[in-house]
């Protein structure tokens, strides 16, 4: 038997989305609940043809559209097949056996997925009771020299930020250290330090389409960095990632600004009404600055995830993690979703672990 590398040997298999999920409300995967920009499927229809479908990827013409809304240059982003290809393709260009990848924990786990397949080990920097992420700990982390830092901003699961002050000690304190930034989430934050890219020569951003825009089955991403790093991660990427589909999808939608934003807004009062309901209920969670609330549900946690299916409403449950022990997650979608959450929860209030607070407005973990 032809055997694979040894960092394959040990790797457990990703596990993507559950399928079936159609057609029910999606509270599961933190995507776009409502859908794109109505203008990006007429626009898609009238360019479908079988001439268009036949030809190989266009990129150029795209690639300055799209730098010019990011107000970058063409040479400073890469277009990627979504975020984990972004991810893929780093750790190809810069990660070897043996590198040390620094990230927070909990936080994405394809970060370490990704570092795994390539032989790389992964330092987890705990968070502390309020899942947010203590500079001491990252600087002490700083001192084994990693390859690259790997940092969610909003992180996910948990909604928290990294302070820019924070990013920024962060940088300059490793200049041989890469220092990614994820944000994929930032439509919601609205803290950004993509312009950093021609300040800190280690920094990498990386943005998708697949949640604010609505484009997740298309799989679309950007990496940004300064000329030389994007020249380097652009020697050895694949050449047609990227399909036509989704890139003539990602420069119509950016013209949808209005639309985009009126979602945004929405998922922002809906979040917020969600979290007085969860106050209401006495039910802990984590301040978000995402689209998504991570909330403390006690030991019944997974009882409640599966009600709340059996309703249709799918919901991330992080009882996996055994950080994330009696956790539930949920993406903050449409008012109408929103109130029918809150509704099937308050029916299923007696299932949860509600807190004392003693007076305390402390909302996160305890």
């Amino acid at each position: 038997m032809i055997k694979p590398r040894k960092s394959l040997r040990r790797l457990k298999r990703y596990k993507p989305p559950l399928e079936g999920r159609a057609g029910k409300f999606r509270l599961d995967f933190n995507e776009n609940t409502v859908g794109c920009a109505p203008g990006v499927i007429r626009a898609l229809r009238k360019t479908l043809n079988a001439d268009w479908l036949s030809r190989y990827p266009e990129y150029e013409e795209s690639r300055r559209i799209l730098a010019r809304y990011f107000r970058v240059s063409p040479d400073e982003m890469i277009l990627t097949n979504g975020t984990d290809d972004a991810l893929k393709v780093i750790c190809e260009t810069f990660i070897d056996p043996g590198d040390v990848l620094v990230v927070p924990a909990p936080t994405f786990p394809v970060y370490k997925y990704f570092a795994s397949v390539q032989g790389a080990e992964t330092l987890q920097v705990p968070c502390d009771e309020n899942f947010l992420l203590p500079r001491e700990r990252v600087m002490a982390a700083l001192k084994r020299k990693p390859r690259w830092v790997a940092l969610a901003n909003p992180n996910n699961p948990t909604g928290t930020m990294v302070s820019k002050k924070d990013l920024r000690t962060i940088l300059k304190a490793a200049p041989g250290t890469l220092v990614l930034v994820d944000e994929a989430y930032y439509d919601f934050s609205g803290q950004t330090v993509l312009p950093w890219i021609r300040k800190y020569p280690n920094l990498i951003v990386t943005r998708t389409f697949s949640k604010a825009f609505g484009l997740a089955a298309l799989r679309m991403g950007c990496i940004f960095a300064n000329v030389k790093l994007a020249e380097m991660m652009r020697r050895g990427k694949n050449p047609f990632s990227v399909n036509s589909l989704a890139l003539a999808c990602a420069v119509e939608a950016i013209r949808h600004e209005d639309y985009v934003k009126r979602y945004v807004e929405e998922v922002l009062a809906n979040r917020a009404r969600l979290c007085r309901a969860l106050e209401r209920m006495g039910v802990s969670y984590v301040p978000s600055s995402a689209n998504f609330v991570l909330t403390r549900m006690g030991k019944r946690s997974s009882e409640i995830a599966r009600r709340l299916k059996r309703k249709r409403i799918l919901v991330r449950d992080w009882g996996y993690e055994s950080i994330l022990g009696g956790y539930l997650r949920f993406t903050v979608g449409s008012s109408a979703q929103t109130r029918l959450l809150i509704a099937e929860l308050e029916r299923a209030q007696h299932l949860m672990e509600t807190i004392v607070r003693s007076g305390s407005k402390n909302k996160s973990r305890r």
